[in-house]
């Protein structure tokens, strides 16, 4: 008697996980033309709607995007959004018009909307911005510095580092420094808000690349201009 095929097991997401992506999106779904308030059902929403960007499993929805991802990376809060039930609906059953750059770009948005709403702070003048911002920078530069990539250096273990350390410090600070440069951007010259622009560029593409694979050559590097921004 021939054996049954059975489908991978689902990996289950740990509590902690589907309670940051919660209070991620502030209860609400995070595709920006919907934003539905979604505590009316908030028991099920561990449950029923947290929505992969790379599907779960390799013949999902936009699967074909990044096959290369493992099981664990396919479980991260960064590949999945908190969706109301018609939008997880719509953007499965249309994943060409949804690719994974768009999801992700939800998410991104609902961050920086729940980040500036709640959690970036208004400073008085361009010091007392710059403290901030210079902190953010000077973490960013020690990484860089330790383990950012050299020319003509080929080593596996400092490319290990550079990556992991790329996702756990300099992304997050990133987005921290994009948050407060936006909130407070009335404070900003014109050409410190042109760099803004090129820094957003470069966060985005850094991102795409060491969480979400995307390593297509020509990605924008982090503008000099950014290290002496707000500074007078």
């Amino acid at each position: 008697m021939d054996a049954v095929a059975t489908k991978p097991k689902r990996l289950e997401l740990p509590q902690a996980a589907k309670d940051r992506l919660w209070s991620e999106s502030g209860g609400h779904c995070q595709n920006p033309q919907c934003r539905a308030d979604l505590h009316g059902f908030a028991s099920q929403i561990h449950v029923r709607e947290l929505a992969h960007i790379i599907p779960a499993s390799v013949d999902g929805p936009r699967g074909a995007e990044a096959p290369e991802l493992t099981s664990d990376e396919r479980t991260l809060p960064e590949n999945i959004l908190v969706l109301c039930p018609t939008c997880h609906t719509v953007i499965d059953k249309a994943p060409d018009k949804y690719p994974a750059d768009v999801l992700r770009g939800w998410k991104r948005a609902s961050q920086d909307a729940r980040a500036r709403a709640f959690g970036t702070p208004l400073f008085a003048s361009r010091a007392e911005a710059r403290q901030h911002v210079e902190v953010l920078l000077a973490a960013n530069r020690a990484v860089f510095e330790l383990y950012g990539p050299r020319e003509g250096v080929f080593d596996d273990d400092r490319a290990d580092q550079w990556h992991r350390h790329v996702k756990s410090t300099i992304i997050p600070n990133n987005g921290e420094l994009l948050r407060l440069l936006r909130t407070n951007q009335r404070l900003l010259t014109g050409s410190e808000r042109a760099t803004m622009s090129v820094f957003a560029v470069h966060v985005r593409e850094l991102e795409d690349r060491h969480v979400a694979g995307d390593w297509t050559p020509g990605s924008t590097r982090f503008p000099p201009a950014m290290e002496s921004i707000l500074e007078d």
